[in-house]
């Protein structure tokens, strides 16, 4: 006898049961979403150090896995902790700074800025000009003094829940290292239910995209930094090797690196330097700041095996999008869409039989 079918109205119950369900556990995941999809991503960035680590430890995943997550903890959180410290310890001289913005005044113009031919005398006549103008500037400015240092206590703040965040996804990450292998069968599954002859290698492209971005980033990271240190070296600036790694843990966590070599800059200039204070200026704008545009979405393309316009929109569109995060979850979005719909399209469609029917 054949089973009767369900009941219209029973069919929806069990609908709305199971939506309902999901929106309560979607509810309850929600506050740990963030810090949950970073340690989804360290996850998948480190599993073949992992995998290395486990098998020379004979097998054993939670042992692995705890190294890798203390590991990553001295990486990352460790520099990131430091330097949100200094800049907890910089933002009341900042204020004090901005505060302070009318009595400042500009030192007298570089000797071989007055002795160029021609322009020589017209440039310490504008230098000159600069200077008696420069307090009038700041008296205009100052009433703005009190926005900026309310702006840099909420980047302070949010620089701490950040950190915060970044903790909790790094000792998550672990968690999922250890039991990495029955969570990736999981999630293969979940795909394949899905996507159905489509979802068989995507898991595999989602992986090789996400390391891929955090080869970029950390690629980017060291060639900005070593550009860094090269500008500080002929800039005369004192604690090369100090400022290049800060540079690197600045750009790891895509913060502009002008936060180095500005106050780098900055320090050059009052110090009387002011050729070598120009020159770190056009060097860091030129070149350290602006190289990030273009090696990151290269080397990404390199190791996703995608197209390079494809990861250079999913990367900008990415962060604009969904701020640091969306550097990895755009190219890997896309990166997705992108196979499903090639697949889609290489499938053959179906033809319709040429005599409109069955044969005669």
């Amino acid at each position: 006898m054949r089973r009767a079918r369900p009941l219209p109205y029973d069919t929806m119950i069990r609908a709305a049961a199971i939506a309902l369900l999901t929106l309560a556990c979607l509810r309850i995941v929600l506050p740990f979403l963030g810090a949950l999809t970073w340690a989804a991503i360290i996850a998948l960035s480190a599993w073949p150090a992992f995998v290395w680590l486990r098998d020379r430890l004979g097998g054993r995943k939670k042992s692995a896995a705890l190294i890798v997550a203390l590991t990553l903890a001295l990486a990352l959180i460790a520099p990131l902790t430091l330097m949100v410290l200094q800049l907890a310890d910089a933002i009341p001289r900042a204020i004090r700074l901005l505060s302070e913005l009318s009595t400042m005044t500009l030192p007298q113009p570089p000797a071989w800025m007055t002795g160029l031919p021609l322009a020589g005398p017209w440039l310490a006549e504008l230098w000159q000009s600069a200077h008696a103008d420069l307090s009038t500037l700041f008296a205009r400015v100052k009433p703005y003094a009190n926005e900026a240092a309310l702006w840099l206590l909420g980047e302070g703040a949010s620089l701490g829940r950040g950190l915060l965040e970044l903790a909790v996804a790094v000792a998550v990450s672990g968690v999922l290292l250890a039991y990495g292998d029955a969570l990736w069968d999981g999630f293969e599954r979940v795909v394949a239910r899905l996507g159905g002859r489509m979802g068989g290698e995507l898991p595999e492209l989602i992986a090789r995209t996400v390391r891929s971005v955090t080869t970029g980033v950390v690629g980017t990271a060291l060639v900005q930094a070593l550009l860094a240190m090269i500008g500080f070296a002929i800039a005369g600036v004192p604690g090369t090797l100090v400022l290049g790694l800060l540079c690197f843990v600045v750009a790891v966590a895509q913060l502009p690196t002008l936060l180095v070599w500005v106050p780098a800059t900055i320090w050059l200039f009052y110090s009387g330097d002011t050729g070598y204070a120009i020159f770190l200026g056009l060097w860091g704008a030129l070149l350290v700041q602006n190289i990030d545009n273009f090696l990151k979405p290269y080397l990404i393309s390199q190791g996703a095996g995608l197209p390079l316009p494809l990861i250079f929109l999913g990367v900008i569109g990415g962060l604009l999008a969904w701020g640091m995060i969306g550097l990895f979850l755009g190219p890997t979005v896309l990166a997705v869409g992108y196979s499903v719909f090639g697949r889609w399209l290489a499938q053959e469609p179906r033809r319709a039989h040429p005599g409109g029917g069955g044969a005669d």
